[in-house]
C-alpha cells in the first residue's frame, strides 16, 4: 500500500492544506517527503495522519485484500466463460476504484480491464486501455508483460488482423514453451487464428492442446469451443466423420450445460459441413433452423442467408435462390456489410442470365476485394476457381491461369 499517495489523496480531497493537515503532527517538508513516497515515515507518525483524516487503516489494507481476490476472480470467471459472474465482479471492483491506485495492483488491475472489454468485446475501451499500458510498459511486471503481449494478440484477432496475431502467439508459446506457462487459452486463440489463416491442419493440432488444458482444469465451456473448432478444421480437411463426432460432442454437451447460445452457430457449421459433403437438401435445412435462431443484427445471420440462399442455387431451386439473395442483398446494404453485397449482387446476376456481366463482375469487384482480406482466403480461392473456369470453357487460356491457385 502506498500510503503516502493515499494521504495526499484524502487531504486533496478534504480541501486541507499539507500545513493543516501536518500542525502538531509533523513539519510540513516532513509531509511532502511522505506524501511523496520518498519518505517512509514511522508508524505514530502514519497514525496520528491516518485519524486526522479519519481513515481507519485496518479497512484500508482489508479493502487491498478485497481487490485481489476479486482481481484473481474475475481472471477465473473470464477463463471459465462465466459471463455473468465476469459482470458482477467488474463492477464489484468499480466500488473500490479509489483504493486501487495506492495498492501494488494497480497494474494488474488495468491489465484486467483490458482483459475484460476483450471479454465483452468493447474494442473502444480495449484500444484505450491498450495505449494506456503500452506507454508504462516500463514500470509492469514480467508477468504483467507476458499478459499484455497476449491480450494484444486477441485484440488483434478481433480486429480481423490473424497474420500479426499468428506471429505475437507464436512467439508467446516459443518464449514459454520450457517452463509450462503457456494456458489453454493461448493455444485456443491460436487454433482459431490458424483456422482463419487456412492452416487447418495447425489449427487441429493446437486446439488439441488447448482440450487437454481445459481437460485439466474442468473448464466444460472452453472445451466446447475448442470442439467447434476442431469441426470446422476436420471440416476445411475433409475429415467429415471426426467433424460429425465434434458437433455431436457439442449438441449433447451443451443442452448438458444449458449453453443453448452455441446452438444457432453449431446448426450452421453443420449445415456448412453437409453442403461440402454435397448434401444440399441436408445443408439447407441446417441454415434455415440456424437463421430463425440467430440475432438478425449480426454479421453471422447474413452469412446463414448466404449459405441458404447458395445451397438453394446448387439445388437448381432457381426462384428461391433469387429471392434468398435479393434478402441477403437488402440485409447486406442495411448492415453496410461490403462483402454479401458483392457475393448476392454476383449471383443475382447469374440468376438473371446474365452469366459474361457477372464474370466481369466477379473479376472486376469480388475478387480484387477478396484477395485484400485475410479472413476472405477460402471465398478467394472459391471465387477464382469459378472464374478460372468461366475463361477455359471461353478458350481463354491465359485468363483462366491468372485464376488458377
Amino acid at each position: 500500500m502506498k500510503v503516502g499517495s493515499l494521504i495526499k489523496y484524502h487531504r486533496t480531497k478534504m480541501k486541507m492544506t499539507q500545513n493543516q493537515l501536518a500542525t502538531g503532527i509533523c513539519s510540513v517538508p516532513h509531509l511532502s517527503k511522505i506524501e511523496s513516497n520518498s519518505k517512509e515515515a514511522n508508524a505514530e507518525t502514519i497514525r496520528l495522519l491516518l485519524k486526522r483524516l479519519d481513515i481507519n487503516m485496518e479497512d484500508v489494507e482489508e479493502s487491498e485484500k478485497k481487490v485481489f481476490n476479486l482481481l484473481n476472480q474475475l481472471y477465473q470467471h473470464i477463463y471459465y466463460f462465466e459471463g455473468e459472474k465476469v459482470q458482477k465482479t467488474f463492477q464489484e471492483l468499480d466500488e473500490y476504484k479509489e483504493i486501487i491506485v495506492f495498492t501494488q495492483h494497480l497494474y494488474l488491475y488495468e491489465m484486467y480491464k483490458l482483459r475484460y472489454y476483450l471479454f465483452v468485446k468493447d474494442l473502444v475501451n480495449a484500444e484505450y486501455q491498450m495505449r494506456l499500458l503500452q506507454s508504462q510498459k516500463q514500470n509492469i511486471s514480467q508477468h504483467e508483460k507476458y499478459l499484455l503481449s497476449y491480450f494484444s494478440a486477441i485484440l488483434l484477432i478481433l480486429r480481423g488482423k490473424y497474420g500479426e496475431a499468428n506471429e505475437k502467439l507464436s512467439t508467446i508459446i516459443q518464449a514459454n514453451s520450457n517452463n509450462n506457462t503457456v494456458e489453454g487459452e493461448i493455444y485456443y486463440h491460436l487454433a482459431i487464428v490458424k483456422g482463419y489463416m487456412g492452416e487447418s491442419g495447425h489449427a487441429i493440432y493446437y486446439g488439441k492442446k488447448a482440450m487437454d488444458l481445459f481437460k485439466d482444469h474442468f473448464n466444460y465451456k472452453r472445451m466446447l469451443h475448442v470442439h467447434m473448432s476442431l469441426a470446422i478444421n476436420y471440416t476445411q480437411t475433409k475429415i467429415y466423420d471426426e467433424a460429425l463426432v465434434c458437433y455431436e460432442h457439442l449438441i449433447r454437451n451443451i443442452e448438458m450445460l444449458q449453453e443453448s447460445d452455441l446452438l444457432p452457430q453449431i446448426y450452421h457449421n453443420i449445415g456448412d459441413l453437409r453442403h461440402k459433403m454435397g448434401d444440399y437438401s441436408i445443408a439447407l435445412d441446417y441454415f434455415k433452423k440456424s437463421s430463425v435462431i440467430f440475432n438478425k443484427n449480426s454479421k453471422d445471420y447474413l452469412l446463414c442467408l448466404y449459405n441458404i440462399a447458395l445451397s438453394q442455387f446448387r439445388l437448381e431451386k432457381w426462384v428461391e435462390s433469387r429471392e434468398s439473395f435479393i434478402l441477403l442483398n437488402k440485409e447486406a446494404l442495411k448492415m453496410k456489410a461490403t462483402q454479401y453485397q458483392l457475393y448476392s449482387s454476383f449471383y443475382l446476376l447469374l440468376l438473371n442470365n446474365k452469366k459474361p456481366q457477372a464474370m466481369k463482375y466477379l473479376e472486376d469487384k469480388v475478387i480484387p476485394f477478396t484477395e485484400r482480406m485475410d479472413e476472405q482466403a477460402e471465398s478467394h480461392q472459391y471465387f477464382s476457381s469459378i472464374l478460372a473456369e468461366y475463361y477455359k470453357t471461353e478458350g481463354k487460356y491465359e485468363k483462366a491461369v491468372k485464376f488458377i491457385l
